[in-house]
């Protein structure tokens, strides 16, 4: 019977191949390791426990380069330096060009000290250790950090040693060259964001300022005229309700946003005003829905209010038979809140041909513009999904009923 017997060559090449099997192993438990980290801290933490855990060391610290101080900081460590998760125990830093650590850095090239008594660069940090492997964690050909781990073994560092931790070095750079490009964008995008959202706001609050003098210009009209006719009554209950409402207008216009308990209140003082210009030519109903809670659910200030002065300027106004009536609308369904403003009018084809020739129809339109630019801001800063829809109410003949505008976004709570 032949049994076959390796010569020494082949013992040796069976070494080498061994050898070469355990790095590319624990390499690519490395790299697959890393793979889940998302942050520069979580990467180093994650190869020095796994430099302990899979290459059977006792200590193992990572260094990151303070550029502008010059000096590496210790960022992450395992073994004696790490009495607890994320932790380093009096982590010290080291100025370029000074002991092994500081050396590597400054040459960029790795060293493995078989003897650190022999070594005069050697600086004992937590305790005396006998051999050392320090590696530079390289990007764009500039050292930006540095592994290091130390044995109280002399000697215990070998080659295949140096060829993982250069290797890790390597995996380390991209990962992290890699994780700071993309917290980079994530900054700029973030600053990107803030400063289009101060824009915008700046654009929501001159488009809210446009809109009180828009009502004020109506008001002062109308009493101006009572006060023209000898109308001493009305002009002065007109007056009275008038700063009323100029309060409210105000009180609700330091915010973007005002609970719907304040809007309707708004709403209500601005109506009553209209009734008493227009001798109470129409009615009014507000209905909320019970699952709606006034105070806590919030709306932009005076959005829907040009829907409802459109309302009784074009349709309820021109009303020649039966009762007129502004019917206000709120209710909720699941995370949307609907306001819906209707008039039993003479619907909006009638209107536009009466008010084709009006003076005054540019200067209402300006605050339907201004509610449309509004609510298109509003979707890009808070993501309300604010939608208006507007419906020609008809009856069984298909004669014009009046209109309906319903705006419909997501529910926002105070």
């Amino acid at each position: 019977m032949f049994l076959w017997r390796p010569n020494s060559a082949q013992y040796k090449r069976v070494a080498v191949l061994a050898e070469e099997l355990e790095i590319e192993r624990a390499i690519n438990y490395f790299a697959t390791s890393m793979v889940n980290q998302h942050t520069v801290d979580e990467i180093l933490w994650d190869v020095t426990k796994n430099c302990i855990g899979r290459l059977k060391f006792v200590d193992c610290v990572v260094y990151l380069l303070d550029e502008e101080r010059n000096i590496l900081v210790q960022k992450a460590a395992y073994g004696p330096k790490n009495p607890r998760s994320y932790e380093i125990f009096h982590p010290i830093e080291i100025p370029i060009g000074k002991g092994i650590v500081g050396s590597v850095a400054k040459t960029g090239k790795a060293e493995i000290i078989r003897d650190t008594t022999k070594d005069n660069r050697y600086i004992k940090d937590d305790d005396m250790r006998l051999s050392e492997i320090t590696v530079p964690i390289i990007c764009d050909n500039k050292v930006i950090g540095i592994i290091d781990a130390e044995h109280p073994e002399k000697n215990f560092f070998k080659p295949r040693h140096l060829k993982i931790l250069t290797k890790i070095a390597a995996l380390s750079a991209g990962k992290i060259n890699k994780v700071q490009i993309e917290e980079a964008y994530r900054q700029t995008e973030f600053k990107l964001i803030e400063n289009n959202r101060k824009i915008a706001e700046t654009k929501l609050l001159a488009l809210r300022l446009q809109m009180n003098p828009h009502f004020i210009f109506n008001s002062l009209t109308a009493i101006n005229n009572f006060i023209l006719n000898n109308d001493a009554e009305h002009a002065s209950g007109l007056l009275t309700k008038f700063s009323r409402f100029v309060r409210q207008v105000l009180d609700n216009s330091r915010t973007e946003w005002v609970s719907l308990q304040d809007e309707l209140k708004a709403l209500q003082i601005y109506i009553e005003l209209e009734q008493l210009r227009f001798e109470n030519k129409f009615e009014l109903n507000i209905k909320v829905g019970p699952d709606v809670d006034r105070e806590m659910v919030h709306v932009p200030p005076l959005i829907i209010q040009p829907y409802v002065e459109n309302a009784i300027w074009h349709g309820l106004l021109h009303k020649k038979e039966g009762i007129a009536i502004l019917s206000i609308n709120c209710w909720k369904e699941e995370d949307r809140l609907y306001l819906q403003i209707e008039d039993n009018g003479i619907g909006r084809q009638a209107s536009a041909k009466i008010n084709k020739n009006n003076a005054l129809t540019s200067h209402r339109s300006h605050g339907m513009k201004v509610t449309e630019e509004r609510l298109q801001i509003l979707n890009q800063v808070y993501n309300v999904e604010a939608v208006v829809s507007v419906v020609d109410l008809l009856l069984g003949d298909y004669q014009p009923a009046g209109t309906q505008v319903t705006l419909r976004m997501k529910i926002k709570r105070s």
